[in-house]
C-alpha cells in the first residue's frame, strides 16, 4: 500500500507497538469509503472517535512535508477564472504573469498563468501544477502566498497569489550601488542593512527545507523586497522534494529531467548543481546560492563573472569565485563576514554550514558583534572585542586601581549609560510609531487605489462597448440636435425641453440624454453617420454614472434614477466620449459651456483630458483642471478607443470632482485633529490634488499644477515605495505609492501630532 507523507508522520506520534495498527486502521477506512487516498480525512475520523487529540489533528495537518499529486485532467477542473486580468506584468519560459483584480474581495492580486501550448505537455503542466501546490503549502511570511487555481473558458490553467509591491533584490543593489557612486549610502542600503535584508530570506529557506523542499533558483531576481520591509523568496518553479525527483501522491513523476541535466541560474548555482548533480541536490545547495547572494550583497559585484555562459558554468562547477573586495573603497569588510561567506560557499558541501538555520545565526553574531562560528575569536582579537562591547566596564577596571578616581569615573560611565539607554529606548518608540504611521498611510492609499479601480473598470466598459459601437455600420437613430459653443453664444440658444434644473450642477442637465456637440467649424452633414453610432452610447455612460454609485442604482426606474444623480450626486459626475473628428457626447447631458472669452471655441480635441489620453491604451488620470461647466476642479480618468487595425477613434472619460476625492480619500477625522495636510502627487512631483483645496476647488476657474514645495521629499518619494522623512520645518512627510496608478499619497504635519494617531 502506498503510504503517503502524512500517514508516516501520524505514525510517529502514536508508540512503536501502536504504528502498525494506524496503517490497518487506515486500509480500513479507505475501503469503508472506497477511496484511494485520504490522509486528511483519516486524521479528522481519528480525532472523532477520540483516537486523537485536538492538537496532535492539527500538529499532522498543517506540520507535514509538502506533498504533491499529478495534475487532473485539465478540463475536469472547475472553470474559475473570476479574477480580472489588468496589465501584462512579465513573460517567463512557462507562461505570463498578469497584474489582477479579484472582482469578489476587491484586492489586487498577481495571476501567473501558464502558456496554452504546454496544455498538451503533460510534463510542462505538471511542472506548473508543483509550482503551484508547493508554494501554496509553504505558509511561512517570507513566501509569496498562493490564493487558489484557476482555469479560465479556453483551458488556460493560472493560479492568483498575492502582488508584492517593492523591488526585487537585485534593484535594490543597484541603489545601494547608485548611492556608493554619489557618496555614502542611506540608512536603508548601509552594509549591515543589506546583510540584514538576507535574513527574511533565510527564514524563509529553512522553513521550507523543513519542510522537505529545495529551491534550486535563489537569485536577486527571485527575492523581492516588498514597500513596508518585508522580504519574500518568489518563483517556485523548479522547486521539489528533497531527495527525491518529485515526492507524488499518485500518477506519473511530476518533473521528467534526466540525470545530469542543468537547471537553475548558473551564476547562482552550487558546484553540485552546476556539475548536473540534480539527483542528489539537498538543503546545502540553496545554501550556497544564499551565501553567492550574500557576497553580491556585501560586494555589490556578482560572485562568479566570465564572458560565455558556459564559462560562468564551469566557475560554478569548481566553486571559482571573485576575491571579495568593497565596491570602492568606503566600505570595510570584516574577516569575520569573508570567512561567513567562504564557509557559506564552500566547494565541499560538508564544508559549509549544517543547515541554513546555522548560516543566519551565524550572520546574527557578525551583526551583534560577537565571535562568529565560521572564524572564532581567539587571543588578542577576543580580548579586544571583550573591550569593544565592554568598554565602561574595561576603563572601570583601570582606573579602579585609584579608588576614588575610579569610583567617579564608573559613576559617571554608569550615569551615561543609563541616559543611552533612555534614548535607546525612545528611539526604539519612535521607530515604532513611525512604521504604525507608514503602514496606516499605505493602507488608505491601498484602499484609495481599490476604489479608482474599479472607477477604471467602468472607463474601461464604457471603452469596452465603443470599440463595437464605432466599427459597425451608422444605424437609423432619431434626430438630435447638435450643440455648437463659441464664448458665451450657444446654437441653438435654446436649452432641450428634457433638461431640468439641478442645484447640484449648477445648471440645466439631463440623465435621460446625451448632450451632443461639435467644433463650430464643423460639417454637421458629414458627422451624421458618426452621430447615429454615438446615440447608440448613451445607455453605457449612463450605466457608468449609476454603477459608480452602487449596484442598487442601475436597478432604479429612470425618474428616480435621475432624480438620485441630479440632486444627490454620484461619484462620477461626468462620463463622455469625442470622436476624432470632434463630434463629442456626454452623460448627464449639459448644455452650458464657461468659455475663457468671447472667441473661445469648444472643440474637445482641444482640451487636456483629450490630448492627455490620445494613444494610450490604459487609463490615465490626471487633473484635468476647471471643469467647462462650473463644477470647479476635477479628476479625469480617460484613455483612447481604437478599431481592429489598432487606428485611433476617439477618447472616452469619466470625472470625479475634486471635493468628492478629498471627502473620500484625503480628509480623515485623524488627520483633521493632526492638523494634516494630505497630498495627491503625480509621478513628476507636482501636485494632482491637495486636501486644503476643499474650500476653493468648487469656485477655480483655471487651475496650474505646482511641484510639491521640498525637493529632498520629493527625492525620497521617488526611491522608496513607503517611508517617512522629516523636513526642515519639524514637519513630517509620511506617502505611500498607489499601485497601478503613478501617484504617490502623501500626508504632512508636525510630527508630534502625527505620531500621537499611532496610538503607542
Amino acid at each position: 500500500m502506498l503510504r503517503p507523507v502524512k500517514l508516516e508522520q501520524l505514525q510517529e506520534f502514536f508508540p512503536p507497538e501502536r504504528r502498525r495498527d494506524i496503517e490497518r486502521l487506515y486500509q480500513r477506512y479507505l475501503e469503508a469509503r472506497r477511496a484511494d487516498d485520504d490522509v486528511d480525512g483519516f486524521v479528522s475520523h481519528l480525532h472523532d472517535e477520540g483516537l486523537l487529540s485536538g492538537d496532535t489533528m492539527r500538529n499532522v495537518l498543517t506540520d507535514h512535508e509538502v506533498t504533491l499529486s499529478a495534475l487532473p485532467d485539465p478540463t475536469r477542473l472547475e472553470i474559475g477564472g473570476h479574477t480580472r486580468l489588468l496589465a501584462l506584468l512579465g513573460k517567463g519560459a512557462m507562461g505570463e504573469v498578469f497584474l489582477g483584480r479579484d472582482p469578489h474581495l476587491k484586492r489586487t492580486v498577481a495571476v501567473k498563468r501558464l502558456d496554452p501550448k504546454f496544455l498538451k505537455k503533460p510534463a510542462m503542466a505538471q511542472r506548473f501544477f508543483a509550482e503551484a501546490q508547493i508554494t501554496a503549502q509553504l505558509d511561512h511570511p517570507s513566501i509569496v502566498p498562493i490564493y487558489g487555481l484557476e482555469r479560465d473558458d479556453e483551458g488556460r490553467l493560472s493560479y492568483a497569489m498575492k502582488f508584492v509591491r517593492g523591488k526585487t533584490l537585485k534593484e535594490y543593489m543597484d541603489e545601494a550601488r547608485a548611492q556608493l557612486d554619489k557618496g555614502a549610502p542611506d540608512e536603508d542600503h548601509t552594509l549591515k542593512a543589506r546583510i540584514e535584508t538576507l535574513l527574511p530570506c533565510l527564514n524563509a529557506m529553512d522553513y521550507a527545507h523543513k519542510r522537505g523542499v529545495i529551491h534550486r533558483d535563489l537569485k536577486p531576481d527571485n527575492i523581492m523586497v516588498g514597500a513596508f520591509g518585508e522580504v519574500l523568496v518568489m518563483d517556485w518553479g523548479i522547486a521539489r522534494p528533497i531527495g527525491k525527483r518529485e515526492r507524488v501522491t499518485s500518477g506519473d513523476s511530476v518533473e521528467k529531467t534526466r540525470a545530469g541535466s542543468l537547471v537553475g541560474t548558473p551564476a547562482y548555482m552550487s558546484p553540485e548543481q552546476a556539475r548536473g548533480n540534480t539527483e542528489n541536490l539537498d538543503a546545502t545547495s540553496d545554501l550556497c546560492s544564499l551565501g553567492i547572494i550574500l557576497q553580491e550583497l556585501v560586494t555589490l559585484r556578482r560572485a562568479i563573472v566570465a564572458e560565455s555562459a558556459l564559462e560562468v558554468v564551469a566557475m560554478a562547477a569548481e566553486g571559482i569565485k571573485r576575491p571579495i573586495q568593497p565596491y570602492n573603497g568606503k566600505e570595510q569588510i570584516p574577516r569575520e563576514l569573508r570567512a561567513i561567506i567562504a564557509k557559506a560557499t564552500a566547494k565541499d558541501p560538508d564544508d559549509r554550514y549544517e543547515s541554513v538555520d546555522a548560516f543566519g545565526d551565524d550572520l546574527r553574531r557578525f551583526l551583534r558583534d560577537e565571535s562568529v562560528l565560521a572564524d572564532p575569536d581567539t587571543g588578542l582579537r577576543r580580548l579586544k572585542r571583550w573591550v569593544g562591547r565592554h568598554r565602561g566596564l574595561a576603563i572601570g577596571t583601570v582606573f579602579g586601581l585609584v579608588a576614588l578616581i575610579g569610583i567617579a569615573v564608573t559613576l559617571v560611565l554608569w550615569q551615561s549609560a543609563v541616559a543611552m539607554e533612555r534614548e535607546r529606548e525612545s528611539a526604539r518608540r519612535r521607530e515604532a510609531q513611525l512604521q504604525s504611521l507608514v503602514s496606516r498611510v499605505s493602507s488608505q492609499a491601498q484602499r484609495m487605489t481599490e476604489q479608482l479601480n474599479d472607477y477604471e473598470a467602468l472607463v474601461m466598459g464604457v471603452r469596452a462597448v465603443a470599440e463595437m459601437v464605432l466599427q459597425e455600420p451608422a444605424p437609423d437613430a432619431p434626430d438630435m440636435v447638435v450643440y455648437k459653443y463659441r464664448g458665451k453664444t450657444r446654437e441653438p440658444a435654446e436649452h432641450p425641453s428634457y433638461a431640468v434644473h439641478s442645484p447640484l450642477y449648477g445648471s440645466h442637465v439631463s440623465l435621460r440624454h446625451a448632450d451632443f456637440s461639435a467644433p463650430p467649424d464643423a460639417d454637421l452633414n458629414a458627422l451624421r453617420p458618426r452621430q447615429n453610432q454615438l446615440w447608440r452610447m448613451q445607455e453605457p455612460l449612463r450605466k457608468a454614472v449609476l454603477a459608480s454609485v452602487g449596484p442598487d442604482a442601475l436597478a432604479l426606474p429612470l425618474p428616480a434614477a435621475e432624480k438620485l444623480v441630479l440632486e444627490e450626486g454620484a461619484p462620477l459626475v461626468w462620463t463622455y466620449l469625442a470622436t476624432r473628428e470632434g463630434l463629442t457626447m456626454g452623460m448627464p447631458g449639459i448644455w452650458e459651456y464657461m468659455a475663457d472669452n468671447d472667441t473661445d471655441a469648444y472643440d474637445a480635441r482641444q482640451r487636456e483630458w483629450f490630448i492627455t489620453a490620445k494613444g494610450s491604451h490604459v487609463p490615465i488620470w490626471s487633473s484635468a483642471g476647471a471643469d467647462e461647466s462650473g463644477l470647479g476642479l476635477l479628476i479625469t480618468c480617460a484613455m483612447s478607443i481604437f478599431d481592429r487595425k489598432g487606428e485611433f477613434l476617439g477618447v472616452v472619460g469619466a470625472d470625479l470632482t475634486f471635493n468628492y476625492f478629498i471627502d473620500q480619500f484625503l480628509e480623515t477625522d485623524e488627520l483633521k485633529r493632526a492638523g494634516a495636510e494630505s497630498f495627491i502627487l503625480d509621478d513628476d512631483g507636482y501636485v494632482v490634488v491637495r486636501s486644503s483645496q476643499k474650500e476653493t476647488a468648487r469656485d477655480v476657474i483655471d487651475d496650474n499644477p505646482v511641484l510639491f514645495e521640498d525637493a529632498a521629499v520629493l527625492a525620497r518619494t521617488k526611491k522608496a515605495q513607503a517611508g517617512h522623512a522629516a523636513m526642515p520645518d519639524g514637519r513630517l512627510a509620511v506617502w505611500s505609492r498607489l499601485s497601478a496608478i503613478p501617484w504617490t499619497y502623501l500626508v504632512v504635519a508636525q510630527e508630534d501630532a502625527l505620531l500621537t494617531m499611532t496610538g503607542e
